[in-house]
């Protein structure tokens, strides 16, 4: 008698999933805070953790994967904030990360993962570095200014801030509400204006790594940072700014100082020029607007254009600096968020109908990452056997869905059942689990539960 075998093909869905790892971010703020007033935002991450006052906010528990969300903005699973270096050590040695601690708990409430990054100073307007450090170590003025900034390839700026960055990796790297560490060292935020010889930007790119090991880091697209640290950085993943630039594209006859945007004279050449396009498939982009998406509005600026480059460099986080965003696009930008990153659907599970108790069974599975890029952070693939009350999950350890990419994955594999299952009907579902066998990552299907697992249909146990 031939086996027999249940079919099931899960209903697609194109809702919001609120999964993490992925998408549109607040910037210096967490879900439910008020938004930056108009187009302006600030360099300096939060200092102060009010409470959410409730008004106009779509609320729920963050581990059911409901968001709390503000008028103007669309639901967000991470939170990018930055400080610099004189708020958390204003003395040598003496190190306060007061807002670091408070952001992740604000996080873990407000079911979000903290994107981070201490910046060494910025410019005229902003601080600079700690006092005890300008007033021991080489300083310059910045082009003939009279702002002071440290001689970048110092050895006392690469001792004093890399001593800072060890100590903040000590405390922090691997942190389970940490999602990425963007490491800053040359300029203004760490955003490359400065000359920094390569072997200085290899010494802090080694400093980087050694201090955060285990966290994913993104390494800034100016200059030599980014080939260097993806060289370097096996895992790593690269951060772009001024995405949305598309200003001085009105005439091809000008003078090239003032033809020049990002995305027409930076990002691709760049790219190529470093030899890093595929870098993508083993660590995230991340892209920070230029001003913010209002500002493009109102000059006018192709909004089908920015999207489809995004997802061309297989973005997976977007900072749109936490303002207001356009009624006419926030349609477009919250569809945009959801098509950033990993996006599962499970096209297909075949699995034996009846199994002896103690048994395998044959199960096969046909999955769609429908998004622009794999998940980077590791979960395993699991299935869950649920009887009555009793549930056993069985992770299967040799699926690594970090090599998930856009397209398909198809597994065939026998699967040992657990042995507290009794003879009868076991109803069998789909997951993607933590350390602690939670389910963590929705499927892009019908229906969803609060637990996140994917039903997949009922076998027999005889």
């Amino acid at each position: 008698m031939a086996e027999q075998f249940v079919r099931v093909r899960p209903q697609p869905t194109d809702e919001y999933l609120a999964n993490p790892h992925k998408g549109i971010t607040t910037f210096q703020h967490f879900n439910g805070d008020e938004l930056f007033p108009g187009t302006t935002w600030s360099e300096s991450g939060p200092e102060t953790f009010p409470p959410i006052k409730g008004t106009g906010l779509a609320s729920g528990a963050p581990e059911s994967g409901a968001q709390i969300t503000v008028k103007g903005y669309v639901p967000t699973t991470v939170a990018y904030c930055r400080w610099f270096w004189n708020l958390m050590e204003p003395e040598k040695g003496k190190y306060d990360f007061t807002v670091i601690e408070k952001s992740l708990q604000t996080c873990q409430e407000r079911g979000q993962r903290l994107a981070m990054r201490a910046m060494a100073y910025g410019p005229s307007s902003q601080p600079a570095v700690p006092k005890w450090y300008s007033q021991k170590c080489p300083m310059e003025p910045y082009n003939d200014t009279d702002w002071m900034v440290p001689v970048p390839n110092s050895k006392e700026y690469l001792k004093h801030w890399g001593d800072f960055i060890r100590e903040l990796g000590r405390r922090y790297d691997g942190h389970p509400f940490i999602e990425n560490y963007t490491p800053a060292f040359v300029g203004f935020w760490g955003e490359g204006d400065a000359d920094m010889s390569d072997g200085q930007i290899q010494k802090f790119v080694n400093v980087f790594c050694e201090a955060f090991p285990r966290t994913i880091k993104l390494w800034e697209f100016a200059g030599h940072q980014m080939p260097i640290g993806l060289k370097t950085d096996g895992r790593g993943g690269w951060r772009a700014n001024c995405y949305g630039d598309l200003s001085s594209v009105g005439s091809d006859l000008v003078t090239r100082d003032v033809s020049w945007n990002h995305h027409f004279d930076s990002y691709p050449q760049h790219l190529c020029a470093s030899g890093v396009t595929e870098a993508w498939k083993t660590g995230p982009v991340f892209f920070e607007s230029c001003w913010v998406p209002m500002g493009w509005y109102q000059k006018g600026w192709d909004l089908d254009f920015i999207i489809q480059q995004g997802l061309k460099f297989h973005t997976t986080y977007f900072s749109p600096k936490y303002t207001y965003l356009p009624d006419a696009w926030i349609d477009k930008l919250d569809k945009f968020s959801r098509m950033m990153g990993y996006r599962y659907i499970f096209r297909q599970a075949k699995f034996e109908a009846r199994v002896k108790r103690g048994g395998r069974m044959a199960f096969e599975s046909w999955i769609e990452n429908v998004g622009v890029a794999p998940l980077y952070h590791h979960y395993d693939f699991a299935l869950r056997f649920r009887q009555g009350d009793n549930a056993f999950i069985v992770p299967c350890k040799d699926v690594d869905v970090r090599t998930w990419l856009p397209g398909d994955t198809c597994m065939d594999r026998k699967v040992t059942l657990p042995k507290g299952l009794r003879p009868g009907l076991v109803e069998l579902s789909a997951g993607l689990i933590d350390a602690k066998k939670q389910c963590k990552v929705s499927f892009a299907n019908k229906p969803r539960f609060f637990d996140r697992w994917l039903q997949l249909g009922k076998m027999e146990v005889v």
